[in-house]
């Protein structure tokens, strides 16, 4: 029996190192089909046009200044606006002073001398405005942004000045320039003489210029055409954004997207984090998230504005032809930045409730897009248009003081813009005379000439 149980041991742990061994080989050839959870990736929406911020940032028009009281005015859709933003790039500024000028001088510079004057649409910061032109040397005149650059030229010194001016702050710098004698009669006076002839209205300051003595703070001014001029009213279709593109744009993880419903059926999306609110009445969107400080250094007003762009290029682009308006501090000390919609030449203004889409309004700290309200609307098929004949400056006047609007000494700034009209599934673009008054609001006049002949139609 004995001998009969050592064998028996024997095959026993033979058969169970087979055994282990024949395990051992399952487990190599039979790995578990494990599944890997990727981390969220934000899904950025497919704009239907990403943008830089010099494509942005361009001047609202060129004035150009001949002498004798002459002035002519160029915008977007003018070859001599194209020539001299594509020339732009090339002129050097160079010997950077603070700068002040008498009463007589800013007259002679404005209403005698060669120049041109690049107007921004309100105030531009200089880092953003040293990205359009160069910089040859370090400037510190105190200015944070100009809203013009004059160029003018210095006929006893044979030289082509530059004055950055600050109307918001109220001062200046002047630097020597790059630009020869030649090139600004030759070329750039030369290619704005055909433009429609302008009327300098010089806003009036606290106390008249004429009593002013020594350095005066910098002439303020605005230009209206001397004679009638011809522009299109337009109609277009629009395509509202979908509630589907909106998620795509905005959140991380579009499963953990709840909808949540508000008594004026107002409709809100939220991760828990970010959220959107729709007011589907006014085809309009709020995005908002939550600030969170990742570095505690200061930003510059160019890097600011350089994040909110990058932030539109990213979530839902730019869906129709947009162009930085300004940035401004607001009441509880965060950044606004404004982006207003043109077509051709002219902004974009809704004054109509409840449907705007004239901005796109970014509220940032830090750097940190924490709202942003934009509309839902994108302008999409031409429809059609109709040429209408536009009051000149002097028949706009006329319609104030006769109507009794305002008191035009008051007049701050006046424009032609689109006044915006929603319809059942288009938007007609109405030509409008946007008039700004000292410490009051706006006045939007018809800018269109009354058939028949004969003053215009007024609405305030």
């Amino acid at each position: 029996m004995k001998r009969m149980l050592e064998p028996a041991k024997t095959v026993l742990l033979i058969l169970l190192v087979v055994a282990s061994f024949c395990l051992t080989a399952m487990l190599w050839s039979n790995q578990p089909n494990l599944q890997f959870i990727e981390p969220a990736q934000y899904t950025e929406s497919k704009p239907v046009k990403e943008k830089t911020l010099e494509q942005l940032v361009t001047p609202e028009s060129v004035v150009f200044h001949y002498g004798e009281e002459r002035h002519t005015r160029a915008v977007a859709t003018d070859a001599p606006y194209s020539l001299i933003v594509s020339e732009m790039s090339k002129w050097i500024f160079l010997d950077f002073s603070p700068f002040a000028l008498s009463n007589e001088k800013w007259g002679e510079i404005a209403r005698e001398k060669l120049g041109l004057e690049v107007r921004f649409r309100s105030t531009v910061p200089l880092s953003i405005v040293s990205r359009l032109v160069t910089f040859r040397d370090e400037y510190d005149s105190g200015i944070k942004g100009i809203d013009r650059l004059w160029l003018y030229y210095e006929k006893d010194e044979d030289v082509v000045y530059a004055l950055f001016l600050s109307t918001e702050e109220g001062r200046m710098m002047r630097s020597r320039t790059s630009i020869s004698p030649k090139d600004l009669r030759e070329s750039y006076l030369a290619s704005g003489s055909s433009m429609p002839e302008q009327i300098m209205k010089v806003v009036r300051p606290e106390r008249t210029y004429s009593v002013l003595e020594g350095p005066t703070p910098i002439w303020s001014m605005y230009y209206l055409p001397k004679n009638q001029m011809r522009m299109q009213q337009f109609r277009y279709s629009y395509v509202p954004v979908t509630n589907e593109r909106l998620m795509e744009a905005y959140f991380i993880d579009q499963s953990l997207v709840r909808q949540i419903m508000e008594r004026d059926k107002t409709v809100i999306f939220t991760d828990g984090s970010r959220s959107i609110q729709l007011r589907a009445e006014q085809q309009a969107i709020t995005f908002t998230d939550p600030a969170y400080q990742q570095r505690a250094q200061e930003l510059s007003d160019e890097e600011k504005v350089q994040s909110a762009v990058t932030f539109i290029n990213k979530h839902l682009g730019w869906l129709d032809d947009f162009h930085f308006e300004r940035i401004k501090k607001s009441y509880n000390e965060k950044d606004l930045i404004t982006f207003r919609q043109y077509v051709g030449a002219y902004p974009l203004v809704s004054t109509s409730e409840p449907i705007q889409i004239d901005t796109i309004q970014i509220t940032s700290e830090a750097g940190q897009v924490v709202t942003m309200s934009r509309s839902l609307l994108d302008l999409d098929k031409y429809i059609g248009n109709n040429e209408q004949t536009i009051m000149s400056g002097p028949e706009l006047y006329k319609l104030i003081r006769d109507k009794k609007l305002a008191d035009t000494e008051q007049i701050t700034n006046a424009y032609l813009a689109y006044q915006t009209v929603i319809g059942d599934g288009y938007v007609d673009l109405v030509p409008t005379w946007i008039v700004e008054l000292a410490n009051q609001g706006n006045l939007y006049i018809l800018a269109r000439v009354k058939q028949g002949g004969g003053g215009a139609h007024g609405l305030e």
